[in-house]
């Protein structure tokens, strides 16, 4: 027990009921040799005993009654006694499930009662309060979490609303700029000097990459916003929206890229997919060597899946780092940097969504080859 005495209400209309419940209790004091484990205050009346309820925390009630009035005094016990937890002592022709049902802790038979019995009982009672306690705060803290969570689900849905917003709004003025810099590039390229002219030029590549991120970042919305349902693709027209997405890159690295006859039909989600093929067409450009080339391919494989894939002709990646290429804000070094930090990771993110794996084979020296795979939709059709 607590060293702390507990505080005890005991309630019975006789006299002679709360001597003896007060004597067991002062036994059980003896018997744990220490100072008073209980503060007993005592009532006769019932009305008395609301009053100490009203003024007084205990820590146990202990409701001496007969069948008779026992569950209307346990009752107004109940209002007045909040969450304390309350012994019902009846007599011996009551079995106390009545007791049990309205909420008591226990039901004991006043001729039973022994020392041991009743100190057992206590510690039950007061034990069986702290775990249904326990619970109730556990329940509240998890409705608090999902009013929190609700509450933040609100804010998403206005973030992302207002994100798709301000992004497409950013693209139409992007692609305004990047349109008169071509225009201007296109007309008086040749009135230019070096200088205006790598001034202009690198005023198209920075709006094209601008309008990568802006893609990127609507992409991780669409990500966020949950599932979305897995279609046959067409995998040539999505390869084509890549590599129109990638014309300047293309024209100004002058890049040989090398597409098969025909495509596997697999499951996917285009605008995602078109983004895996972005992601690694742009990066095998970027480090595919000073003439780059990249083949682009495909390969059944024996699970019902599909593996496409990008192979380049650059310096290759070391096996301690290729574990690194698909996390978040990876970079591998200064120069050498295989993607822009959130593009793989946003690969394998909505691959996976679609059922598939990521992964890349490379060796130092050989190039390297970024693939992805996804559900095999039909076994005979290709595109």
């Amino acid at each position: 027990m607590s060293q702390n005495p507990l505080k005890v209400l005991l309630v019975a209309d006789d006299l002679s009921v709360i001597q003896q419940i007060r004597r067991l209790l002062a036994e059980t004091d003896v018997a744990q040799k220490q100072s008073p484990a209980y503060e007993v205050l005592h009532s006769e009346q019932l009305a008395t005993a609301v009053t100490y309820l009203e003024t007084i925390t205990f820590d146990l009630i202990l409701l001496a009654v007969g069948l008779a009035d026992g569950p209307a005094r346990l009752a107004a016990i109940q209002v007045n006694g909040g969450d304390t937890p309350v012994i019902v002592v009846g007599e011996m022709a009551d079995d106390g499930r009545w007791a049990i049902r309205q909420g008591a802790q226990d039901s004991l038979a006043r001729p039973l009662l022994t020392p041991p019995l009743l100190e057992r009982a206590i510690n039950l009672a007061l034990a069986r309060q702290q775990v249904a306690g326990e619970t109730v705060h556990y329940r509240q803290q998890v409705e608090n979490m999902r009013e929190k969570a609700a509450e933040l689900e609100v804010r998403n849905i206005a973030l992302d609303e207002f994100a798709h917003t301000m992004a497409h709004q950013v693209q139409g003025l992007l692609s305004q700029m990047v349109g008169y810099a071509s225009y201007l590039e296109m007309q008086y390229g040749h009135q230019m000097d070096d200088e205006f002219a790598t001034v202009v030029s690198r005023i198209v590549q920075s709006g094209h990459k601008m309008n990568n991120v802006i893609s990127e970042l609507l992409l991780l919305a669409s990500i966020r916003g949950g599932d979305v349902i897995l279609e046959p693709l067409n995998m040539q027209r999505v390869v084509a929206e890549a590599v129109k997405r990638l014309r300047y890159q293309i024209e100004q690295s002058q890049v040989e890229i090398r597409l098969p006859d025909s495509w596997p039909v697999a499951l996917g989600y285009g605008p995602w997919i078109e983004e895996a093929w972005v992601n690694y067409m742009s990066n095998g450009i970027k480090y595919g060597g000073d003439r780059p080339c990249l083949e682009l391919g495909s390969n059944l494989l024996p699970n019902g899946m599909v593996r496409f894939w990008v192979k380049d002709n650059g310096m290759g990646i070391p096996e301690i780092d290729q574990e690194l290429l698909f996390k978040p804000h990876t970079r591998l070094g200064p120069k050498q940097v295989r993607g822009e930090g959130l593009g793989l990771s946003i690969v394998r993110r909505v691959v996976a969504k679609c059922g598939g794996k990521v992964g890349v084979e490379s060796h130092v020296g050989y190039g390297s080859l970024f693939w992805f795979s996804l559900p095999l939709a039909d076994q005979t059709t290709e595109t």
